[in-house]
């Protein structure tokens, strides 16, 4: 048992290393093909690409998952209702953007050149819809292989699109080459599409009559069951993250000070210190892939003993886990910057910074208890205080700390969240006297 975990351990923790590792080198060229402007400017559209993905997957991929990975359910009938359901949300997402882009990029990015760039975002909208209902399709199956080699295709490609185009039209402006760089996520998941369409085993019989194979496949209620409660809590996130700039260029500018200047600051905190601050935090997703079939044995057999043997390891484990990175970031973090983006601005914030954050690797732990128990309804309440809180603090802390009020709050959200777990596992696990 000990030597599977450990296997287990090693093979997700490798596969989602080369991944991670790779994804940090796009990012390290993009700091280098795109000036600081273009940084920004790229930056600056994320939230909003964050925000069409997550209404257009309405958490549709991570239902597939759960279904194909239980026995009750036939997988095309999996397959065949999250398609459906996905490009029509896709659609209408895509609509939405294509109407409102002008409107985003003028009056609530306040950046003209913003326009073209969401724009974009069009194509990848329905190409990462299909490619996680195909990738949470080959993770039901417990297919970790090919799915590991799916995303290491998406990265590669991905990078050589980016350079070999932006070194092409180099002498573009910087709105068009980043551009290039969001269309460079569409060809990314464009590849691994293809890639794991070709692994399939199974031959697609495209003889049907569509209305009533449609009608006989169709598996709604239990889709939307799983989709529904994980949505709401993404939602808020994201929704949040898309007004933080807006709040952002919002209030400083009334301040007098120049939008140029706001988007530069914002990218430095969002994209050079967060974005580094989360890089080793893929080691959370191993522990919590790991960690919750464990806890749903202990609680299905009555271990209580064993639960919280568990929940106290895991947390020290995740503790032990932030600690090397906490000293790199709080000792070398300007070289970690210089080797990453290519600058050691921010290199204050992050080590300021650092040493609260390893509250981030010790939610972990809580949050897979709170799953493993099944308390959506306590994580969706914890996820709506904590927007709230930072919403709060966020329109409090700008006109005092400008720009840097993002990794405060950001700071405040995750303090807020830990405090809330730790006091629902206590309950849950600590307090029980006997039977779960």
């Amino acid at each position: 048992m000990k030597r599977k975990l450990i296997n287990s351990f090693l093979i997700l923790t490798s596969s989602t290393l080369i991944t991670k590792v790779f994804s940090l080198f796009n990012r390290m060229l993009l700091s280098r093909l795109l000036d600081e402007n273009g940084m920004a400017l790229y930056i600056l559209v994320i939230p909003t690409l964050s925000l069409c993905i997550t209404l257009a997957q309405f958490s549709i991929p991570s239902a597939v998952f759960r279904l194909i990975s239980h026995p009750k359910y036939n997988n095309k009938k999996v397959i065949i209702s999250a398609l459906c359901i996905c490009l029509a949300t896709c659609l209408l997402i895509m609509g939405g953007l294509l109407f409102f882009s002008k409107i985003i990029a003028l009056y609530f990015l306040k950046q003209s050149d913003a326009y073209l760039p969401l724009l974009c975002i069009l194509p990848f909208i329905p190409l990462v819809g299909i490619s996680g209902i195909i990738k949470n399709y080959y993770l039901g199956r417990e297919d970790v292989w090919n799915l590991s080699l799916a995303q290491l295709f998406e990265e590669v490609s991905r990078i050589l699109f980016t350079y070999i185009v932006i070194q092409q039209f180099h002498y573009l402006p910087m709105t068009y080459l980043v551009s290039i760089a969001i269309l460079a996520m569409s060809i990314g998941e464009l590849t691994s599409i293809l890639f794991l369409m070709l692994r399939l085993k199974r031959k697609i019989n495209w003889h049907y009559h569509p209305i009533s194979y449609f009608q006989k496949h169709f598996i709604f209620k239990d889709m939307m069951n799983i989709a529904l409660p994980l949505t709401g809590s993404r939602l808020l996130h994201v929704c949040y993250n898309f007004l933080e700039p807006i709040l952002l260029v919002s209030i400083l500018t009334k301040l007098y000070i120049g939008e140029s200047q706001i988007h530069l600051q914002y990218a430095i905190i969002n994209g050079y210190v967060i974005s580094l601050l989360v890089t080793p935090t893929f080691f959370n997703n191993v522990v919590l892939r790991l960690l919750i079939p464990i806890l749903n044995k202990d609680i299905a057999y009555n271990r209580l003993e064993a639960l919280k043997k568990h929940v106290f390891y895991s947390l020290v484990i995740c503790f032990f886990i932030s600690l090397p990175f906490t000293l790199i970031f709080y000792f070398y973090g300007d070289v970690c910057l210089q080797i990453m983006y290519n600058t050691t601005k921010g290199y204050r914030c992050l080590q300021y910074m650092c040493i609260p954050f390893t509250i981030f690797y010790l939610q972990t732990p809580l949050s897979a208890t709170l799953q493993a128990f099944n308390k959506n309804k306590e994580m969706f309440m914890m996820s709506t205080f904590e927007v709230i809180i930072e919403l709060i603090c966020l329109i409090i802390l700008i006109p005092r700390f400008h720009v840097e009020s993002v990794a405060i709050v950001m700071l405040i959200g995750l303090f807020s969240t830990l405090m809330f777990s730790t006091y629902f596992v206590y309950q849950l696990v600590y307090r029980r006297k006997k039977s779960l």
